[in-house]
């Protein structure tokens, strides 16, 4: 399935779920392609036909921004260097679940639970300790019995009991010796926590492009941290106490024009401002619904709390 494709189907399976879903921004090499809300969840999604091609410096940046969004990354594709993903199972790449459209639409739109993650040997269940330890002993089954009939050691029942998971074929037989589920589902819109979060100080911009450099030396000035996004369509999250900017620091031309649009939109469904900060001083004090402010009115502020009060006078 064509990317174009994978990403409609995406949106499709979203909207049907009630998530409000952002605006699409292609651009070469991007971080993620859409975010969804639906109540307190907040998805950060990357579409990749082949799952694999994610690299990790991307996931790395994924992982940061759905850390400080408070937000569940994850990435939707259909295949990775061993063949075809099967649907209701979860892959991992760099840490982000990775997860097929169909399974999606599974667990979304008919409640089907996902229990099944891939790892290195085969597909994987996470088994529910205490409830076979619990079932076994109701049903006055030795650890001897459990294991003849599971085909396993004595040994790997009791590790089963204590939290080890279980290959998928090994978690069947479990369930029809004891006649009941014993696995957990997986939390595929777990929020992410206790990433290392990178902050960029004037000395280590040299990197970037001057208009850049000098507007994050202001704002840190001001008092804000940066953490640059190398692959957003913001060039960084900007910190200061609670207040978190989607920041957009760009030069004032067309294709600014639709960053500020798509940016726009993500901050309406992460519910958290967004500026663009640029080099004209025009009539103008939003660009497509972002508010701007200009380089040369970013010098004279002194006091964080100005920046949000000209954000939220110009929205």
């Amino acid at each position: 399935m064509p990317r174009t494709e994978l990403f409609n189907n995406l949106k499709d399976i979203l909207t049907k779920a009630g998530f409000y879903v952002s605006e699409l921004y292609s651009m070469r090499l991007t971080g993620f392609d859409v975010v969804a809300r639906r109540d307190d969840t907040l998805l950060i999604i990357k579409v990749l036909t082949n799952v694999d091609s994610l690299s990790e410096s991307v996931a790395k940046e994924l992982l940061t921004l759905s850390s400080l969004l408070k937000a569940s990354p994850l990435l939707i594709g259909e295949k990775n260097g061993a063949g075809t993903l099967e649907d209701d199972a979860v892959y991992f790449r760099f840490g982000i679940q990775a997860i097929t459209v169909g399974t999606l639409k599974n667990h979304l739109l008919e409640g089907i639970p996902i229990n099944i993650y891939a790892a290195p040997g085969g597909l994987y269940v996470k088994l529910d300790e205490e409830k076979i330890h619990k079932l076994r002993q109701e049903k006055n089954i030795s650890l001897g019995s459990f294991a003849r009939d599971v085909n396993v050691s004595r040994r790997t029942v009791r590790m089963y009991e204590e939290g080890m998971n279980a290959r998928v074929e090994i978690a069947f037989k479990i369930e029809e010796l004891l006649e009941e589920p014993i696995t957990t589902p997986i939390d595929i819109f777990k929020k992410t926590s206790g990433i290392k979060i990178t902050l960029r100080y004037p000395q280590e911009m040299e990197t970037m492009k001057t208009f850049q450099r000098e507007i994050f030396s202001l704002l840190q000035n001001v008092g804000y941290k940066i953490i640059p996004m190398d692959r957003c369509p913001f060039e960084a999250l900007s910190t200061e106490k609670e207040k978190l900017l989607l920041t957009c620091v760009h030069k004032y031309n067309e294709k600014l024009l639709k960053k500020a649009h798509v940016v726009n939109s993500i901050s309406k469904i992460t519910e958290r401002y967004a500026v663009v900060f640029t080099d004209k001083d025009g009539k103008k004090k939003n660009i497509k619904g972002t508010p701007i402010i200009a380089k040369k009115e970013l010098k004279k502020i002194r006091d964080p709390e100005e920046i949000i009060d000209l954000i939220i006078e110009r929205i």
